[in-house]
This record gives structure tokens, sequence and C-alpha cells, in this order.
């Protein structure tokens, strides 16, 4: 393939930005793994830039073309998509500098939320705020997706802006990616794509066992209504002192874990010393701070900081109290836009925020069944925390060509 930039503008720059070990803007001064080269990314992958359609074109958007913008790559970071938040129409691609790319094509955020990545799955356009490598067949597209994810701290170096971080085309043009040839790309692919194909199924299956749970509950409620504070007793969060916070304390969750992790044990805590409200295992995390009504469950003793709700259950049905609050979203509307500057619930509104009442007769079994649907969830989420840390692990080896991939074979083997 003759790869050629679809970007215009000015020419790759000349200067040299070593990455960590696989990536590079110019030619770096590092080594060649034994079975590895640098070569420039645009020999061996074809360079396309994004653009908007016009907004104020209303024939431009809501069509058959998936288009991926800043919130699809923060929120699909290292997948493969196949949908998009927004989409535009053929005149919309024809009326502007938007192109139909093919399915996968590696997407790399460029501009204020820099180094995400996203592989299309099938075609799409992207905004401006994105470059795009359409690869040849001498480049597997999973490896460079890959080695962009592995070097994300080295692509955040590659930008610069007085305002905003930005990665400009002279340096997407200059990058350098070190790999080996195909067959070796794609047994480098094979290994950490067994990883990631069993996270994707345990996803699959953390989504299909939730809609059951869904399912299961909606069918046993009633019309009548109950005041959450004949459920629950509920318990506000608290931010512990400012100096309290170092590694040998207690994890501390606040509302953005909620917001950002979706619904499921938050993983981004800090720690503190000092705790100073608690959450205990099974209570039901609410963020009380817009967004409000984002549910989430406790999964070990943690503290709460501002922002958060520990709602915990006093007729021991916790499962039936993550459920119940989770699946009404019109309960949390009103206070979506309260509060001076963003929504927000205070502790008196959410005891007497009106739950769907459980027919009594099945509030035993529906509790049993919940708990047991919850648990298969609980392991699949431990298992893909298991996985990701194992890829995330060989990831930078395998690149570098400090582990082989016989070596990673056998590790994986342990672990899938």
């Amino acid at each position: 393939m003759t790869a050629s930039t679809k970007t215009g503008g000015r020419e790759a720059t000349r200067g040299i930005i070593p990455g960590r070990f696989a990536l590079s803007v110019g030619r770096p001064p590092l080594p060649e793994p034994d079975g590895f080269r640098w070569v420039p990314l645009s020999s061996v992958a074809r360079l396309e830039s994004g653009h908007t359609p016009a907004r104020g074109r209303d024939e431009y958007w809501g069509g058959e073309v998936p288009w991926i913008g800043i919130r699809d790559a923060t929120g699909n970071h290292g997948r493969v998509i196949f949908d998009t938040e927004q989409h535009v129409t053929q005149a919309g691609l024809d009326n502007s500098s938007a192109r139909l790319l093919p399915a996968g094509t590696v997407c790399l955020s460029r501009t204020a939320s820099v180094g995400f990545v996203v592989t299309m799955g099938v075609p799409m356009a992207t905004s401006q705020d994105f470059v795009n490598w359409v690869c040849g067949p001498r480049l597997n597209p999973r490896y460079l997706h890959y080695v962009l994810l592995a070097e994300q701290d080295s692509v955040r170096r590659f930008a610069h802006g007085t305002t905003h971080q930005t990665m400009y085309y002279p340096e997407a043009k200059a990058l350098q990616i070190l790999a080996p040839d195909r067959p070796g790309q794609d047994a480098i692919v094979e290994v950490l794509g067994a990883l990631d194909d069993k996270i994707a199924a345990n996803t699959r299956l953390v989504s299909t066992t939730d809609a059951l749970a869904t399912a299961l509950i909606r069918s046993v409620i009633t019309e009548k209504r109950v005041a959450l504070a004949s459920l629950a007793n509920v318990v506000m969060g608290s931010s512990p002192p400012g100096e309290s916070y170092n590694e040998s304390g207690i994890g501390t969750v606040f509302y953005q874990g909620v917001r950002d992790f979706g619904v499921r044990y938050p993983a981004n805590r800090v720690w503190t010393t000092q705790p100073v409200r608690m959450a205990h295992p099974r209570d039901t995390l609410v963020s009380v701070r817009a967004p409000v009504g984002r549910t989430n469950l406790a999964s070990e003793s943690t503290c709460i900081g501002r922002g958060l709700a520990a709602v915990r259950s006093t007729a021991d049905r916790p499962m039936t109290l993550f459920h119940l609050l989770r699946n009404d979203p019109e309960a949390w509307g009103p206070y979506e836009a309260e509060g001076t500057v963003f929504g927000s619930i205070n502790r008196r509104h959410l005891e007497a925020l009106l739950l769907p009442a459980v027919d009594r007769q099945q509030s035993d079994d529906l509790e049993v069944q919940l708990a047991a649907l919850e648990e298969r969830i609980a392991s699949a989420i431990t298992e893909s925390g298991i996985l990701a840390n194992t890829r995330d692990t060989l990831l930078p080896l395998l690149m570098s060509g400090r582990v082989r991939v016989k070596d990673a074979e056998t590790t994986v083997k342990g672990v899938v």
C-alpha cells in the first residue's frame, strides 16, 4: 500500500520526541529488539482527519452514519465500537470535510482529551478531534491499537498548546512505531486479544444478567409507592480532613466514582487515615450531586466523600433496594436541576423519595434471586479486573520485545 496523508497542512516535524518504548515522534535513539524495527507510521497506514458537519443544518444530522465524538472515545476507551451517540447523513458527509472511514480504522483523540483510543467496528466518520489511521497490509490495526494504548503517556507528551493540549498534525505525521513483521504482530495481537475477548464476554454477561435482574424486579413491583425512609437508613457522605489522605488509610469514594465507573463497584479511590462517613458492603451508593441518582454498590467497607450517600437496607433486602433505586429514573428527575449551580438532593428529600413497593409474598424469593444474579455479576467483574491487569502488564513487555509470545501465552493460559 502506498500511504498518503489526507490531512493537508504543514509537513511532518523534523524534531524527535521519544516515547516509552514503541512510539516516537521522529526516529528515536532507542534500540531495536531482535525481530523488531522502527518504521514511519505513515509508511504502513494512511493518516485521515475528521470533521464536524455544520450544526445548524438539520439535514446533516440524525442519519445512518455513526460519527465519533470525544464522548464516544472517553466512554469506550480501548474498545472496538459499533455505534456512536450521534449520527450524520450522507448529505452531512458530502457537504463537509468529514469522510466515511472503513471498519478497522484506529482513532486517537488529539485535542483537550488527548490519548483516548477506539477502533471502528463498522464504517464511521469522526470529528476533527481525532487523528485516524487506515492500516495497510503490513500493519495489523489491532497492533496499532495496542501500541497507542500502551503509549498513552507519550501521546500526551507529544501534545502542546497554551490553552488546551493538542497533538498537531506535524507530530502525527512524524510518528514512528516499533513493530515486528506482520506475522509477529498477529501473534502478539492473538495473545492480548484473548484477554480482551474474555473481558468483552464478561461485559456481555454482566449486561445480560443485569437486564435479567431489571426484568425480574419490574415483574413484582406494585402500583403502591413507599418512602425510602421506610426501607433504609441514609448516610450522607462527608470528606475527610485534607491532611489525612495517604496510601496507608482506607479507600474513599467520591461522587465522581459513581458517575465515571458505571453501575458496579467504584474503583477510582483515594486513601485517608481519618475516614468520616462509612458505607458497608452491599450498601447502595447514590450520587446526591449532579448527576443526581447514579447508583453503585459498595463491595467492601469504604469511606464516602461529599456528593455520595450510602443507602442501607433496614429489612435485609440490599439487592432489592439497589434495583429499586436504579430502575426508577423518574424519581430523580425533579432533583437534576435543584441547587444554585448544579443538580442536588439533600437528606430530607432523599429519605422522602417514593419508590415502588414490592409484592410482599414474593419479596423473600426476589432477594434470593437478585443476590444470585449479583454474585454472577461480581464474579465476572472480578475476573475482568484480573484479566485487564494481566493485559496491561504484558502490553509493554510484548511491544518492546522484552517478553516473547510463547512466554506470554503461558501466562495467558493461567488466567483465561
